[in-house]
């Protein structure tokens, strides 16, 4: 028997993330429409906590949040504002930076009745910045910038068995999620 879990939110790259975590347990991922959820938490667990909570009023939820880490860029580049300093705002920092290492970080929560269940941050994913020019900014833009060498190509080109090799964060994510589910 299959029990309804709330993908909170609504970008389309997360949804097929969200889902692809759930995939082979005996959950049915649902789509709702959007909530307008704070993201001000102090780390990304907080931010994906909030967002998991809020869509959890009628049962159970999921939610996530990423963040792209720039370490030579330093406090310039803050992983909790991904989203909101956006491609541009990368472009512009990144501009003539030598060292183009990145890692992804994400969180991911999931809440029941409005009451958190639980959270997990994983990070690992590595690769650098691509080389400019870059696509324009689309819904989930760091998968077009974000860049594997040795596979020689970013992320939003990668095949489900490259991914599986280097994203190292969704598959730890993965793992801690199913684990939860198959001990309940």
């Amino acid at each position: 028997m299959s029990r309804p879990i709330v993908l909170a939110t609504s970008n389309p790259a997360k949804r097929a993330q969200l889902r692809w975590l759930l995939a082979s347990l005996p959950l049915d991922p649902l789509e709702v429409p959007a909530l307008e959820v704070a993201e001000t938490a102090a780390d990304l667990a907080g931010n994906a906590a909030a967002k998991a909570v809020a869509y959890s009023s009628g049962g159970l939820a999921i939610a996530s949040d990423g963040g792209l880490e720039v370490p030579a860029l330093g406090e310039r580049w803050n992983p909790l504002l991904t989203r909101r300093q956006g491609q541009a705002g990368l472009r512009r920092l990144a501009s003539g930076l030598e060292d183009r290492r990145v890692r992804w970080s994400e969180a991911v929560a999931l809440a029941e009745d409005g009451r958190l269940l639980a959270t997990w941050t994983a990070s690992g994913t590595e690769g650098e910045l691509a080389p400019e020019p870059w696509p324009a900014a689309g819904e989930f833009w760091v998968w077009d910038v974000f860049y594997f060498s040795e596979l020689g190509k970013v992320w939003s080109q990668l095949t489900e068995d490259e991914r599986v090799r280097v994203d190292r964060t969704w598959l730890t994510l993965r793992r801690e999620v199913q684990a939860f589910f198959r001990a309940r």
